[in-house]
Order: structure tokens, then sequence, then C-alpha cells
């Protein structure tokens, strides 16, 4: 059972969850292929695909939460309206291929970055709806 589905408060709903782009696990996998002979390429293997496994992001109504690691938890948890401005990277081949990074800013929250993961723009725009209290419905346009 995902650590989302454990902690979820009641009549709260998941907006999106944010998954690795496929390319995540290629580069794991050419990382076994090409140095799977010597000790480091089998290290690098797993270590990727261990953080894959044990990474949740995830947008609620209520909340954001971003989950890592299996042996030692961290999180980071917090409404979605305490977030001050998200930035997007994406380079031609993610924009191309559908992956990018999210940078969130926030008050008391800090900065940091997301791992990079497939449909960015969706993931936002999950973010922005639950800081608004739309919940997935049509975004406001501005004026």
């Amino acid at each position: 059972m995902a650590y989302i589905d454990k902690t979820l408060a009641h009549g709260e709903r998941v907006l999106a969850r944010g998954h690795f782009h496929w390319t995540y696990s290629l580069m794991s996998w050419m990382w076994l292929l090409i140095a799977g002979w010597a000790l480091i390429g089998i290290y690098m293997f797993f270590a990727r695909q261990i953080h894959k496994w044990t990474t949740e992001l995830v947008v609620t109504n209520k909340r954001f939460v971003f989950k890592r690691g299996v042996l030692n938890i961290k999180t980071d948890e917090f409404t979605a309206n305490r977030i001050q401005a998200i930035t997007l990277s994406q380079p031609w081949l993610g924009r191309l291929l559908g992956y990018g990074q999210l940078n969130i800013r926030g008050e008391e929250i800090g900065q940091f970055g997301l791992p990079v993961i497939a449909d960015p723009l969706a993931f936002r725009k999950a973010l922005i709806a639950s800081a608004e209290g739309t919940e997935g419905g049509p975004l406001p346009v501005a004026a």
C-alpha cells in the first residue's frame, strides 16, 4: 500500500500522481548493460531503481506530498496554497518526449526541485487547482 493511501484524510482525494518518465528507467538499464560487468553498473542500476520505486509525488484536493525513501523516509507535505512559485525546466528533448522538472518555492517551505517526471504540465495544473480549491476543474483565465 502506498504511503499516500495510508495518510489520506477524510474527504481527501488524489488529483494527480507524479511518475518518473520512462527515460529514467532506460538510463538505469544503460548503466547495467554498459557497466554491468563492473560493480558500479550493478550498484547504479539498483540505486536508481530503488529511488524510483520509493518516491511518491502526489497532489490531493488538500495538500501536496513528496515522499522518498524506504528505511529512512523523508516527506515534504504542505497545503498547496503555500506555494508561491512553480518553475518548469524542460529541455527540447523533454518537450518532445513529455518530461520535465518542476521547482517549487513557497512561504515557510523554502525551495526544492522535484525529480524529472512524465507530463509535468498536468502535474503543475493539479498543483494550481489544489491551491485554488478548484479540484481539477477549469482554471480561471487571467484578464
